[in-house]
């Protein structure tokens, strides 16, 4: 009986190693998608100084226009009315996790004000984060319009 119970008890836990893995991986994916989320709230109107702190120092964002802007140029953009991000909707997305980076790819239904013109558009992007200080954080973003 026993050893029954004992052979039972490893068969479960042989079963439950590829799992596991598995299971870790959906986690982080859920985190990194949950950065992204905030991050989208936060570039459409919510706090900037929170938006700083879920950057990288170096972060850089490429415009679907080309135009690639430095941390401090989108901040400004954003700080000054000049671009203001009204939502940003994703569409659809997939993850990739390498060790403490992540790449999300997608398409995202993006409506934005440039010097108060009215901008509606899908992209198809690609972001990167990195998990600094126990936290995701957004370190690139690069995208191009959806004909």
């Amino acid at each position: 009986m026993n050893r029954t119970r004992r052979l039972g008890g490893l068969l479960v836990a042989l079963l439950m190693l590829p799992l596991a893995p598995g299971a870790l991986a959906s986690e982080v994916e859920k985190a990194v998608l949950d950065a992204q989320d905030r991050r989208f709230a936060l570039t459409a109107g919510g706090d900037l100084d929170e938006l700083d702190r879920l950057m990288t120092d170096d972060m850089n964002y490429t415009h679907s226009t080309s135009t690639v802007d430095t941390k401090a140029e989108f901040l400004a953009s954003l700080r000054s009315g000049r671009v203001r991000y009204v939502s940003i909707d994703p569409e659809q997305r997939s993850v990739r996790i390498y060790g403490h980076s992540a790449v999300v790819q997608g398409i995202a239904h993006v409506l934005v004000k440039v010097e108060q013109r009215d901008v509606d558009v899908r992209l198809r992007f690609t972001e990167l984060y990195v998990e600094k200080d126990g936290a995701w954080k957004m370190a690139l973003w690069h995208s191009t319009r959806v004909p």
